[in-house]
């Protein structure tokens, strides 16, 4: 008896798990609106002020039609094609089932599908292509949902306007336009069948690519229409006749925003699971704190400066990245100066930082002990730290000691290394790790920390992210990209904003004084940088000056930026800069704060 009522249980659980589920499909489907998704047109990137910075597609803008601009002869060629009896079936044909099953075994292939339009436009609303019972389960109760919700003639017109026609559109209004140069209303039949024949094999069958293919796929599906009816003898052999012209396709030009659009599409991916293709559908709206003054400014700036270690070969690359301190928001972003859509983005590659790391490594961490002041005297001599590590200064001098605020201003080494000997390499890389920069084991153990000697490379964005704790009274705050998200259903998503308290306000306020002061005063690294607005700031240089930084803030921004050569393949001979962070990216500092 107890096993009777334990396998009752069983069942009545399993069943009760399955309605479950059931009605969870069914409730996607019942949200749908029709009207909505009848709308639909490529998802759209916005900047801090929702004003329109992009529109994304690749070849042509999606362009919905509704079901009375499409002829009859057209919806035919994809039922014929597609799913034969799609005004027969409930969503799920099991007719086309059994059909494609017996046929699979003869031939032991899989010479025939058998989804239905309403299981395709399932999965193109819901479901990823991948190839899993699951995903077939929940397709074919999405189906079922779907055809409870709108009518026959609404799920074909959906389906039209959702589908990949290859070459980069989607939608059927898009495809016409791309292949063909005219409006589905104004189709033939044999454009009707070549378009028709596309989604079994976009890539393959597009004219663009094959005109032999595209041509023999497209008889194909003529006979398709012929033999059920669809056209007469006379429209199949007018049809057959037509030529199959290759189609000028057109590639959509990068925008100014480039680096921060594709920055965005991967971030949507990342933390929102939306993939660059669903992107591509359209549907999103996307909504980012990109400043488009500071953008525009950054751009020009980098446009017109002059890099006098440009030469024929090669030319001086710059990274940049901009943060709002107080949300964490990209400002904006700049990918390099040769920098192609989904290329090499400087913005976010690893470098060494040199002495933009000291205020992170060595003067923050200082200040929070407690034990030190910018007054504070440091060891300002040629010395021996151990192992034979002995660094110099840069001009050579030396004070024998030197107040914490003129050694930063300076940015003078041996105080840097002298200190962080003092307070601990261990609670140098604490800090930093609060602060977003965690250093990799093997620089844990080594006073070069303290000129940025690391194995550990960072990217402009992370150094902006890491001086946000400045910029924002003690607290680090995370970048991101995307403030909110649109989906296809009208969810709004925001991000899960990450902050991190890593000093106190004061003592943030003191380094902010001090980093003033190598902007400001006469002896300062960062002189260069001056500017119109009020700003504190950073310079950085590594060895024999292979790669240049500085890193400026003001209450509204922090701006990252890098300047260095690729040398990205290993048979180059590494090519370095004449001066450091002082020259070239101190004076585009200066340029970018003139003119935002």
């Amino acid at each position: 008896m107890r096993k009777f009522i334990l396998a009752f249980l069983v069942v009545v659980l399993i069943v009760m798990l399955g309605v479950t589920y059931v009605l969870k499909q069914f409730q996607q489907t019942a949200d749908l609106s029709y009207s909505k998704l009848q709308s639909v047109q490529s998802t759209v990137v916005y900047d801090k002020n929702d004003r329109k910075i992009d529109e994304l597609y690749k070849t042509v803008p999606r362009q919905n039609v509704s079901s009375n601009e499409i002829p009859d002869y057209v919806k035919m060629a994809f039922v014929a094609t597609e799913d034969r009896r799609f005004y027969k079936h409930f969503g799920i044909d099991l007719q086309g089932i059994g059909r494609a099953l017996f046929k699979n075994i003869v031939t032991m292939s899989k010479a025939e599908g058998a989804s239905t339009i309403t299981q395709q436009l399932a999965r193109n609303l819901y479901l990823s292509s991948d190839k899993t019972i699951k995903r077939k389960v929940d397709e074919m109760f999405l189906s079922l949902g779907l055809e409870r919700q709108f009518t026959k003639d609404q799920i074909l017109e959906l389906y039209l306007n959702q589908i990949y026609f290859g070459s980069g559109v989607y939608g059927i209004g898009a495809a016409s336009q791309l292949y063909f140069n005219k409006p589905v209303s104004d189709l033939t039949v044999g454009e009707a069948a070549l378009l028709a024949g596309l989604p079994k094999a976009p890539s393959t069958y597009s004219p663009s690519n094959s005109t032999e293919k595209a041509t023999a796929r497209r008889n194909v599906v003529l006979k398709l229409m012929h033999d059920q009816n669809v056209i007469s003898d006379t429209q199949y052999q007018q049809a057959l006749n037509e030529r199959v012209v290759k189609p000028s396709v057109p590639v959509k030009k990068p925008n100014s925003n480039q680096a921060f659009i594709d920055y965005v599409i991967k971030e949507a991916a990342q933390q929102y699971g939306v993939s660059a293709d669903d992107l591509y559908k359209g549907g999103y709206a996307i909504y980012t704190d990109l400043d488009p003054n500071l953008q525009e400014s950054i751009n020009n700036s980098v446009a017109n400066h002059t890099f006098r270690d440009d030469d024929i070969n090669s030319k001086v690359e710059v990274g940049i990245s901009a943060v709002n301190p107080k949300t964490g928001g990209i400002s904006a972003m700049y990918g390099g100066r040769s920098y192609e859509r989904n290329g090499l983005n400087r913005a976010t590659s690893g470098y060494q930082l040199g002495s933009a790391i000291k205020p992170l490594a060595v003067y923050g961490p200082a200040l929070e002990t407690g034990d030190y002041t910018p007054t504070s005297l440091l060891s300002d001599e040629r010395q021996d730290f151990g192992g034979g590590y002995s660094p110099k200064n840069a001009e050579g001098e030396y004070q024998k000691h030197v107040t914490m605020r003129e050694a930063l201003t300076r940015s003078l080494n041996v105080p840097a290394v002298w200190l962080l000997k003092q307070i601990g390499i261990d609670t140098s890389a604490k800090f930093m790790e609060k602060a977003g920069l965690p250093l990799e084991d093997d620089d844990k153990s080594k006073l070069g920390l303290a000129l940025g000697g690391t194995t550990t490379t960072f990217s402009p964005l992370q150094l902006a992210q890491g001086y946000t704790t400045f910029a924002n009274k003690g607290v680090m705050t995370k970048p991101y990209a995307i403030r909110k998200i649109e989906m296809r259903d009208g969810e709004v998503k925001k991000p899960d904003i990450q902050t991190e308290q890593v000093m106190s306000e004061e003592n943030a306020d003191t380094m902010t004084s001090m980093l003033q002061d190598v902007i400001e005063k006469s002896y300062g690294t960062g002189v260069n940088a001056r500017s119109s607005r009020d700003a504190a700031g950073k310079t950085g240089t590594t060895n024999d000056v292979k790669d240049a930084w500085f890193v400026g803030y003001t209450d509204d921004a922090v701006v990252s930026i890098h300047a260095g050569f690729d040398n990205a393949n290993s048979t180059q001979t590494t090519k370095y800069l004449s001066g450091g962070g002082g020259q070239d990216p101190a004076t585009l500092f200066s340029s970018i704060m003139n003119n935002w």
